[in-house]
């Protein structure tokens, strides 16, 4: 006997053919007790969820990208003033203290950076190609030693937790990683942690992905 499908669009798949083979056969399936009208309501209720969902991830994304680029503002507006004050008063501690600038610190003692633009490149069955940049280097982050991948996994249907950041991880010491055996029939999303000797630096997340 054929199991239920478990699948998200398996589910719709199914439940479309019985409306149709119920409606194309009234002498054999009649109505009542074969009734379709709710699960027809049902079907069309849940296309229209998922519709709302994949716009709220859009916007999601959409969000995100203006985030990033906000904060890429304010990172070069203040970069800019810093210059400018160092150029002044670049003899005068004190001075620079005053603004948040103080004395450089040495790289070997500090944390790496936040990766940038983690993007999914490419998704086959049970493989993921990750890209992104590098963290831009400033005064007060350190050098990268390697780039620890981690992975949170949500039941596709419901969107429930089933493997939370941390319970699986890989290393890169490229900006780029090639990901095989992943689950699939889940959502994914990907962690990007910068790290060296000193600790872990800020995460960046990739888009939700479904393989």
């Amino acid at each position: 006997m054929p199991e239920f499908p478990k699948a998200m669009n398996d589910i719709l798949i199914l439940a479309a053919k019985v409306v149709d083979g119920i409606l194309k056969d009234p002498a054999d399936f009649p109505d009542p007790p074969f009734d379709t009208t709710f699960l027809n309501e049902y079907v069309g209720r849940t296309i229209s969820a998922i519709s709302n969902e994949q716009e709220l991830d859009a916007q999601l994304k959409a969000a995100g990208d203006i985030r990033r680029g906000l904060v890429n503002d304010v990172c070069d507006a203040t970069k800019s003033l810093i210059e400018l004050a160092v150029n002044r008063y670049k003899d005068d501690d004190a001075k620079l203290r005053q603004i948040g600038w103080g004395e450089r610190a040495d790289p070997k003692s500090l944390k790496p950076g936040q990766p940038r633009k983690v993007h999914v490149t490419e998704q086959g069955a049970g493989s993921v190609e990750i890209d992104w940049l590098a963290p831009a280097k400033e005064a007060t982050t350190g050098d990268v030693a390697a780039y620890r991948i981690l992975r949170e996994t949500r039941n596709e249907n419901t969107h429930e937790p089933i493997e939370d950041f941390g319970a699986w991880e890989s290393v890169a010491f490229k900006s780029q990683a090639l990901l095989m055996n992943q689950p699939r029939g889940v959502e994914i999303r990907y962690r990007i942690i910068a790290s060296n000797t000193n600790g872990d630096g800020p995460p960046e997340d990739a888009e939700l992905v479904v393989l």
